[in-house]
């Protein structure tokens, strides 16, 4: 009789630990799901860089739209007003979600410093800019912080990189 009080007193316990267990792996589930929904713009002019980027956002359960230059990305948001497809494509784009760009500093053209200050003089100023070089040099940190950059980041960048970007994702999404 003992042993099945003593089954009975557990079958409560075992049951809470498997709820317990269930919620934290929808919970885990419901942030992947949250992850998936934030869209990078990454431009970057070296393919090897573009394809670094890429694969740790891809990594980090984010949507990544690749981009070799700075034109590029201007056309992309919309934001390119010296021709005749800037119209088509900002209607085009009118509905695009992005929630982070992501960009080299020495591009040539329009440089990473250029989109950043075209970004921020636009419809798209709360989107958040993450400019990123190989050089460490604090004179051209400041002037993007100072420019609207949310983070300045050294390349090559690393998976652990991107969890300091994880809260300018977070902040970028609508909220209900």
């Amino acid at each position: 009789m003992e042993l099945i009080d003593t089954v009975l007193d557990r079958q409560p316990q075992e049951e809470e630990i498997m709820q317990k267990q269930k919620q934290g792996e929808e919970e885990e589930e419901e942030e992947e799901e949250e992850r998936r929904r934030f869209h990078v713009l990454a431009v970057d002019d070296s393919v090897i860089d573009r394809k670094l980027l890429e694969k740790l956002l891809k990594a980090f359960s984010c949507q990544v739209t690749c981009l070799e230059s700075g034109e590029k990305a201007l056309e992309y948001l919309g934001l390119l007003h010296n021709s005749t497809t800037a119209a088509s494509s900002s209607q085009q784009h009118q509905a695009l979600n992005v929630n982070l760009i992501m960009t080299d500093f020495s591009m040539p053209g329009t440089s990473g410093y250029d989109l950043l200050k075209r970004v921020k003089g636009s419809s798209w100023k709360d989107v958040p800019v993450v400019v990123m070089s190989s050089e460490n040099v604090p004179s051209r940190i400041s002037m993007c912080l100072e420019g609207g950059a949310e983070e300045f980041m050294l390349k090559p960048l690393q998976l652990s990189d991107l969890h300091k970007i994880q809260a300018h994702l977070l902040k970028s999404l609508p909220h209900p």
